[in-house]
């Protein structure tokens, strides 16, 4: 009897000590699980401690190369034509170029150059989807969303801007449409970027400082403002933020991958950063900007785009697959009074011109009045020759694209 008992007593505390081990092995796995979840990296900050093992060298994979390729094509076929890709490459080279180039004839993609490097510091050459800061070519896309307002009669192109700027309600001269042309008599010195707190604050900042000169109304004048008061229109007759609008009308719709915000951007991403150059050095000296900077370039110079994409983006404002009947009111290339409306220069027969500058990039494009054919030139080292790049893309459109 008491040999059964022992024995009974021994089979419970052998089981006692495997419950206690099994309740250890738990807390110890829910322990570690818990320590994990709060100690560990968020995404972006594990991707910035990570950034040196997954920086590209020079030339990307094989296979990130065909996956690339493969992603264009359905949307912008690859045709290379050797006689407009050597052109393009030779001119190119011959102004120390660095940045991508692309050519597009009848909806194709017949050459594309990417020459120099996106980065020093993070050892990556420009290649065809590196993302660049695409400056005042953002304004055609800003123009696009105050379109699609006009499409749908939430706007007019006589609507005052004093119907959304107190300051303005007594000078019903300016109007939505004087924006657009830049011909609004409103400038500021450079560009107002106060303590950025919301797209609301910028906006209502811009309209109480910018200079108001009744004698230059109706005299065009480049002055980015128009198009960062522009922006607060939009916003306040949509109720969504610019980011916001434009992700739905460009990112999404199209599907783009190279695209991004100024402000969002990542060390992994391949963007290319800006440089001044200095004597023969084309990298001497990098453009930092700040989060003020980018934030107050709303609407006019704040986001990075592969040339493709930004060919992608301004084809739609041709086709009508964004914008209805009132686009043919703005988009009216080889107009010599006309000049400058909607983000494009439309004094070229066929063609709508726009020109970029700023932070270390240099850009260019010229895009057909049916988005069939363009010319896209993105640069990162700004001090080189401005103007031979903007007279090269002029040169190209005249010798591949132009009908003779």
């Amino acid at each position: 009897m008491r040999r059964t008992q022992h024995h009974n007593r021994r089979k419970q505390e052998i089981r006692l000590r495997l419950v206690v081990l099994a309740v250890a092995a738990v807390c110890l796995v829910a322990g570690g699980f818990v320590l994990g979840r709060v100690t560990a990296p968020k995404p972006h900050q594990a991707a910035v401690v990570k950034k040196s093992a997954q920086i590209r060298r020079n030339k990307p994979s094989r296979s990130r190369q065909t996956t690339a390729a493969a992603a264009a094509s359905p949307v912008v076929p690859r045709a290379i034509a050797q006689p407009i890709q050597q052109t393009l490459t030779a001119r190119l080279q011959a102004q120390h170029f660095s940045g991508t180039a692309i050519v597009i004839k009848n909806g194709k993609l017949v050459a594309s150059t990417s020459l120099g490097q996106a980065s020093v510091k993070r050892h990556l050459a420009n290649r065809e989807d590196t993302m660049f800061e695409i400056d005042s070519l953002q304004k055609s896309l800003t123009a696009g969303l105050v379109i699609q307002l006009l499409d749908a009669g939430k706007l007019k192109l006589t609507t005052p801007i004093g119907d959304f700027y107190p300051r303005f309600k007594n000078q019903p001269r300016i109007t939505v449409g004087t924006l657009l042309k830049m011909r609004s008599g409103l400038k500021t010195v450079g560009t107002l970027a106060p303590k950025y707190q919301s797209d609301r604050q910028l906006v209502d900042y811009v309209a109480a400082h910018v200079t108001d000169d009744p004698h230059q109304f109706g005299i065009w004048q480049y002055t980015a403002v128009n198009y960062v008061l522009l922006v607060g229109i939009v916003e306040k007759v949509t109720g969504q933020s610019y980011e916001a609008l434009f992700k739905q009308a460009y990112i999404d719709r199209l599907h783009l991958k190279q695209t991004v915000m100024a402000y969002h951007l990542r060390p992994t991403m391949n963007y290319a950063s800006g440089y001044n150059v200095q004597g023969q050095n084309s990298y001497a000296s990098q453009q930092l900007t700040s989060l003020d900077q980018m934030h107050a370039e709303l609407g006019t110079g704040q986001v990075y785009m592969s040339a493709l994409d930004f060919y992608r983006a301004t084809r739609s404002l041709m086709t009508g697959d964004l914008l209805g009947g009132t686009r043919a009111q703005l988009y009216r290339p080889g107009q010599p009074n006309l000049f400058y409306d909607a983000g494009f220069y439309q004094n070229v027969p066929g063609f709508l011109r726009a020109n970029g500058s700023g932070y270390g990039y240099m850009t260019t494009m010229q895009l057909s009045r049916n988005g069939r054919d363009a010319v896209v030139i993105l640069g990162n080292v700004q001090g080189r020759s401005r103007a031979g790049i903007i007279a090269l893309a002029g040169q190209l459109r005249q010798q591949f694209l132009q009908a003779k």
